[in-house]
């Protein structure tokens, strides 16, 4: 059996990182991977892009939080499996009314807005590793960000 063929070439790693940039801007949901003494606990969750954090919220007394609180780390996924973005970094466990202005404005696009439902704490993910890829011929160059740092 023959392999599938690429019918566009490779994106560049500043192409990817503008694409990775234009996805958190435009999505509303990530895949948010945790994992605990129980194993691995993965959920979707709403999301604002600040420029510099993924901002999620959720209930303080769910599995995602008690994980976090653990291991302080965390992986998100969003995109297509065409189109994959895959965020790791460490999670910061705020109280919403602690947050800056700058992200408090975006409060509002977010389903549990600690506005309006009560008893939510936001989960604030830093980009460390990015990987971003469409097809196998960008898989050896999959990485955009490493250590905090875009690679273009």
């Amino acid at each position: 059996m023959s392999r599938p063929t690429t019918a566009t070439p490779p994106r560049t790693s500043a192409e990817r990182r503008a694409d990775v940039l234009q996805a958190l801007a435009g999505e509303r949901h990530v895949w948010l991977a945790t994992a605990g003494a129980e194993g691995p606990h993965l959920v979707p969750l709403a999301f604002a892009w600040d420029g510099t954090d993924v901002i999620m919220m959720t209930k303080r007394g769910n599995r995602t939080v008690t994980n976090l609180r653990r291991t302080g780390r965390a992986r998100a996924a969003l995109g297509t499996a065409r189109d994959v973005v895959l965020i790791d970094g460490p999670v910061t466990l705020a109280e919403p009314a602690d947050l800056p202005d700058r992200v408090r404005a975006l409060f509002g696009r977010l389903p549990l807005n600690p506005d309006q439902v009560p008893g939510v704490i936001a989960l604030c993910l830093r980009p460390e590793r990015v990987s971003a890829w469409r097809d196998l011929s960008e898989i050896p160059a999959r990485t955009v960000m490493s250590g905090g740092h875009w690679l273009d």
